[in-house]
């Protein structure tokens, strides 16, 4: 992975640690389409993919233990109880070990992307002025074709065609989905 500024760096633990991208946006002190357009970078998004998955194994294996910790303890209730002379320390012990939250279980729901679709209504003068493709992708606005790429070739894409000034030259969709990175 490239070197990565201290701010991705920040963005990269955050993120990995199952924190939603609106949040570490705000806590950066950036906006949430910076994170956004971090984690349309495969390798940046696969970076995230791991830590997360490392802190819920992690989450996971405390959970166990846990359990565990709390099965003894309810065994302990289940002996106790007969003898009825000090059941309330198991108890009480047992109800803090109950009420423990449970990290690994909570964590999947901030794990998994979230992904809002929006739904357009638009005027059909203005649909008529779009080309899409199989996928319902816009492709062609008008008599202007639209190149699809990841936000972070962008800066390769208009260093190789000479900035925005050389928009005559730039490749059709067709041969702009080939070079995308």
């Amino acid at each position: 992975m490239n070197t990565l500024t201290s701010t991705q760096e920040r963005a990269l633990s955050l993120l990995g640690k199952g924190v939603s991208p609106e949040q570490t946006a705000l806590a950066l002190g950036v906006t949430p389409s910076a994170i956004s357009q971090l984690l349309s970078e495969e390798e940046f998004a696969e970076e995230v993919a791991k830590l997360r998955f490392t802190n819920l194994a992690k989450h996971s294996e405390r959970d166990e233990k846990a359990d565990l910790l709390e099965d003894a303890l309810l065994e302990r209730v289940k002996d106790l109880l007969p003898f009825i002379s000090r059941p309330l320390e198991a108890v009480r012990a047992y109800q803090i070990i109950n009420s423990a939250k449970r990290r690994g279980q909570s964590t999947p729901e901030s794990i998994t992307a979230q992904n809002e679709v929006v739904q357009l209504v638009m005027p059909v003068q203005i649909i008529n002025q779009y080309t899409v493709n199989s996928h319902n992708q816009v492709i062609k606005a008008g008599e202007k074709d639209l190149i699809t790429m990841q936000s972070g070739g962008m800066q390769k894409f208009l260093a190789k065609n000479k900035g925005p000034q050389d928009v005559k030259s730039l490749p059709s969709p067709a041969e702009s989905i080939g070079s995308s990175s």
